[in-house]
């Protein structure tokens, strides 16, 4: 090749290099200003001035405060004249578990981006979270609330507010955003949860330690539920508290019955794979904490080998066979003619193989003012809320391929609660949406 050949070559290449990185940076900015918009609407529609937390129910509806149990409801433990003290149904029933998730994405995505606005929403989220268990008079208690009035609250807490809301302190933490007096709120806090937990023997209970709470158990179960429950717990008051307390005990229950509380965080599980629901997700966030706060690089290896074998297992398996996925998120107790013909106009059948690409696919955003509930359970928790399962364990993963597999249908999930999200007026999906678009966000701007 003669010289000037060379140089045209080279020009050429180098041209190439700077459109392709141009179309880059305008991607990079178009996913930012979806997701910050997004952010904002979800405030806007679900978040309450008065507490700096969302809540599962629209409250910029013509309904405004009355979408939510009230407070005199709430003081009686029911919901819609119904006894249920973990307040199903009440709008302020996943507080913790909703704002956890969000503020742990808003700080993965800040750290990658350090975009001023989402730092603001982050230390918005952090404020409204201080005050969810200074509410209540039992120290280390997750309730499910505060309702906007700031003192109404479910005293019958569970696994997922308390694990959501660990790992977000624990997230914030370890952000650039927390303040001196953040960072001794959190260590104070998580050791208080840790010492509950502990006086409990690891036995969530109700706040007056009455008995154990609706979705309790034991966090020393041999399970990966058990597992991962523990091992954040211990984790998070270890690192936040400084407290060598916790680094022993976390080494010691790890070491019990030849290390088989690792072996169930590790991808050749000795446990039997269960069918995943719409709340798993909640299991990739706990893992990703294990796997950055864990000091032993085996076992962070470990951790997120197996989660990017369950990240596959949920992007590939059938969900419509109930040994992959629990049928009772979507269809209830059982398959109604009902359900089965809700499936029929979607053009989805469980007698045909449906993966959580599939479902996307008949997702249909006009459908969001339907007034059908038939048809919404379908069109929102089976072909929206079961693919943000997947997608939430394979962008926390870690692995490039499954994240640039989903992210283009993350960004169609944006773009729909964007356009459409007005429709929403209950549920997690919005929520959902928000945070796969903040991590997504998170692993475009590290690449």
């Amino acid at each position: 090749m003669n010289r000037r050949r060379f140089l045209g070559v080279c020009s050429a290449g180098f041209v190439a290099g700077r459109a392709r990185s141009a179309q880059k940076d305008a991607a990079q900015e178009n996913l930012t200003n979806d997701v910050r918009k997004l952010c904002r609407d979800y405030i806007a529609g679900f978040g309450s001035t008065a507490t700096q937390v969302c809540y599962h129910h629209r409250l910029n509806g013509p309904r405004g405060l009355g979408a939510l149990a009230k407070p005199d409801e709430i003081a009686k433990a029911m919901v819609n004249g119904q006894p249920k003290p973990f307040g199903y149904g009440s709008g302020i029933q996943d507080v913790p578990l909703e704002n956890g998730q969000f503020l742990f994405a808003l700080c993965d995505a800040y750290e990658a981006t350090r975009d001023e606005e989402l730092a603001k929403t982050a230390q918005w989220i952090f404020a409204g979270l201080k005050r969810v268990t200074t509410v209540s008079p039992e120290p280390g208690f997750v309730p499910r609330g505060p309702h906007p009035d700031g003192k109404s609250y479910y005293p019958d807490s569970s696994r997922d507010q308390h694990c959501a809301y660990i790992e977000a302190l624990w997230r914030y933490w370890r952000s650039p955003l927390a303040t001196n007096e953040d960072r001794a709120f959190v260590a104070d806090t998580l050791g208080k949860i840790a010492r509950r937990m502990e006086r409990n023997d690891w036995v969530l209970k109700v706040e007056d330690n009455s008995r154990q709470a609706h979705v309790g158990y034991t966090w020393k179960q041999f399970t990966l539920f058990g597992a991962c429950s523990l091992m954040i717990c211990l984790a998070a008051a270890r690192d936040a508290t400084g407290d060598k307390h916790w680094a022993e005990l976390r080494e010691r229950l790890g070491a019990e019955k030849d290390g088989l509380r690792w072996k169930l965080l590790s991808p050749n599980t000795p446990e039997k794979c269960r069918p995943f629901t719409l709340y798993s997700n909640q299991f990739c966030t706990s893992l990703t904490l294990i796997a950055r706060a864990e000091r032993d690089a085996a076992r962070a290896a470990a951790v997120r080998a197996l989660m990017k074998t369950m990240a596959e297992r949920a992007l590939r398996t059938n969900v419509f066979d109930e040994t992959s996925w629990r049928r009772l998120d979507w269809a209830g107790e059982s398959m109604t003619p009902a359900i089965e013909n809700a499936l029929a106009s979607f053009g989805l059948s469980i007698q045909r193989p449906a993966t959580v690409f599939d479902l996307l696919a008949k997702f249909d955003p006009k459908r969001l003012a339907t007034t059908d509930r038939f048809a919404k359970a379908v069109n929102e928790k089976l072909c929206f809320g079961i693919p943000t399962v997947a997608f939430h364990k394979a962008l926390l993963s870690g692995d490039a391929a499954l994240v640039r597999e989903v992210t283009p249908h993350v960004g169609r999930m944006v773009r729909a609660m964007l356009q459409h999200g007005r429709h929403y007026d209950g549920g997690e999906n919005f929520n959902r949406a928000v945070v796969l678009g903040l991590h997504t966000l998170a692993v475009e701007a590290r690449s």
